[in-house]
């Protein structure tokens, strides 16, 4: 008996499927690129239950008689290209003409089109059920094409598995509609996921006006307009500013001839352009345009086509690099610490102009020790009264600013770890000597000398203080006099509905404003200081970078971590003694009193044998 068969051809499509569909989001970027091939002006992209359910894709583009549309569910059909002299210069999203195959052999799948040929009366409707062809008849259609596909892997159930949350596939979903609708600002694209629209972007003439409508209008405050060429490759887009932070890749687009793509030699030069101001942990928000001759480039180079091959790659790395240094160069004004009230802004409140330097974190002329002469406000210290003025003449000094929000927490570092022993910190036997570079508590006990990090300190001691009240459900609010309105990607849209019940269980007030915006009415007490509008940002970021289903814990953890990050005080703050004196009481006080929940050091110590070990003195 021989051991090498032909598979079926059912099962051969089934596999051949899964190098295309990988998620919903797959489903709808292939439906979405036939719509723009077709030039289409109007694309509509609608889904249910993350796309598992149900995804429809309408267009008004050229659509297809009734031969072509049957033709095109044969593997290998396509209109894009006719000999192999055409895979040197691909000017079509599309060209293999496996996508709708593929599709059609893991679905229940409807297609409805018509062109605009008068001699044609009618449209056609085909539908087509785990790769097998149902029926083809005469439909009622108006110019365009209807795909909607349904109960995506109901004949694979081994891939359905996989697939994640509603939420998560939702949010992906709205990811890519959101690519497609920055670099074809002329089509109308709209995105609505059940009952809710996340995205309806009307038609404009240029990029910076669609980045208007997807972002919203405080997006390009922190942005710079960039613009190059090395040769034959052309760059522009907008670049954001270095103290314009996020912690994940999520808000980095990259197009290459108007192709969505993940490619490790744009995403280097951006790395590289941003090496020397911001902190490695951190990402840019990049929305990055290349032009470059259509036979310098290789899209045929992965079965998804996000995945590209450049033939002058240090061509590239140079042009982006060089232009979002020169962009940088150009427009960035260095931030600077201001004089603020209580709840202002510690870094980027005001701006000075000078020459880019590229260094970012704020330190003190001197770095001395400070030993205040005498406590300020004796025996009239509160918690309330726990806020902290800035003081100016700060230069600007390479070093890293608070940048370990974005890093991943450890579940062992959280409150209610299972952690049968408690970290002890005996604060009664702890002296404050004095404060170092307006950061580090310098403080001695029996043992040696302690270094105390006030930020991770108060950091730790907000998280464990909210993560107990969010627990016994006793988080206080406050509630904001001004009202903020935040403006939210498509996929953070998508996301905020299942977090808004953990949201209100946290202290925030949050309510939806129309579209994908939302209006913060209250924040938890303790982060009444922070800026809101940042914090929210930073929770969805974050959540939004969990590629597994989000549950409540996680949830939870993410918004305690986050709310205490912002609202804790920040380095280079001046302390008084008494303040000092308040953070390491406080500290000494709570259940992992030596590191935060992304597991950097609060304290460390010298030993006093080190010390004298040091000094030749043992």
């Amino acid at each position: 008996m021989n051991k090498i068969r032909v598979l079926p051809e059912i099962l051969a499509n089934k596999i051949a499927a899964g190098e295309i569909v990988e998620r919903p989001a797959s489903v709808v970027k292939e439906l979405v690129e036939n719509s723009i091939d077709a030039s289409g002006r109007f694309v509509s992209v609608t889904i249910h239950s993350g796309g598992k359910r149900l995804i429809t894709v309408r267009d008004d583009g050229t659509g297809m008689n009734q031969d072509d549309a049957i033709l095109s569910f044969e593997h290998h059909a396509t209109s894009k290209i006719e000999t192999a002299r055409d895979l040197g210069a691909i000017a079509t999203l599309g060209f293999r003409g496996e996508a709708l195959p593929s599709i059609a052999s893991v679905s229940r799948l409807t297609m409805k089109t018509r062109t605009d040929d008068p001699e044609i009366p009618s449209g056609t409707q085909i539908e087509i059920q785990g790769g097998i062809l149902r029926s083809v008849k005469p439909v009622a259609w108006d110019r365009g094409t209807e795909i909607s596909v349904r109960d995506l892997f109901f004949n694979v159930p081994a891939r359905r598995k996989f697939l994640k949350t509603n939420d998560t596939e939702t949010g992906h979903i709205a990811r890519l509609v959101t690519h497609y609708a920055l670099c074809n600002p002329e089509i109308r694209f709209t995105l609505q996921s059940g009952d809710r629209v996340l995205l309806d972007a009307v038609p404009v003439s240029t990029v910076r006006e669609r980045i208007y409508q997807v972002f919203g209008s405080g997006f390009l405050d922190n942005m710079v307009e960039l613009e190059g060429s090395d040769g034959p490759v052309r760059v522009h887009g907008f670049s954001s500013q270095p103290h314009e932070q996020r912690a994940n890749a999520y808000s980095q687009y990259f197009f290459v001839n108007r192709r969505m793509v993940r490619d490790k030699v744009i995403t280097g030069a951006v790395r590289q352009a941003y090496r020397r101001c911001m902190p490695a942990s951190a990402y840019p928000v990049v929305v990055l345009f290349l032009e470059l001759p259509l036979d310098q480039v290789d899209v045929n180079a992965h079965p998804a086509k996000t995945e590209i091959r450049f033939h002058n790659q240090k061509a590239v790395f140079n042009s982006v690099r060089e232009s979002i240094e020169r962009a940088l160069l150009r427009h960035v004004r260095i931030p600077e610490f201001e004089t603020g009230t209580p709840g202002s802004r510690s870094f980027g409140a005001m701006e000075k102009t000078e020459a880019f330097s590229g260094n970012f974190a704020a330190v003190r002329e001197d770095t001395h020790l400070n030993f205040p002469d005498s406590p300020e406000n004796s025996g009239n210290f509160r918690q309330d009264d726990f806020h902290f003025q800035i003081e100016p003449g700060m230069r600007e000094v390479s070093a890293p600013v608070e940048d370990h929000a974005s890093l991943r927490i450890r579940p062992e570092l959280l409150l209610d770890s299972g952690r049968e022993e408690r970290e002890p910190l005996f604060a009664e036997s702890v002296r404050v000597l004095g404060q170092y570079r307006e950061s580090y508590i310098i403080a001695g006990d029996r043992q040696g000398l302690l270094i105390i990090d006030q930020h991770v300190a108060h950091e730790r001691i907000l998280y464990e203080k909210l993560a107990g009240s969010m627990k016994n459900m006793e988080v206080k609010q406050q509630g904001l006099l001004n009202p903020v309105t935040i403006e939210l990607t498509p996929q953070q849209a998508a996301l905020i509905e299942k977090l808004m019940p953990e949201l209100q269980r946290s202290g925030f007030r949050v309510e939806f404003f129309g579209g994908a915006s939302i209006i913060v009415r209250s924040v938890p007490a303790i982060a009444a200081g922070a800026d809101s509008r940042e914090l929210l940002i930073e929770i969805l970021e974050n959540l939004e970078a969990e590629e597994r289903g989000l549950d409540l814990d996680r949830i939870r953890d993410r918004i305690a971590v986050s709310t205490a990050c912002r609202a804790a005080v920040k380095a280079n703050m001046p302390l008084s003694m008494e303040k000092m004196r308040w953070l390491v009481d406080q500290l000494a006080c709570t259940q992992i009193p030596t590191s935060c929940p992304h597991g950097r050091p609060i304290v460390l110590r010298f030993s006093n044998r080190e010390i004298e070990k040091k000094f030749g003195r043992a």
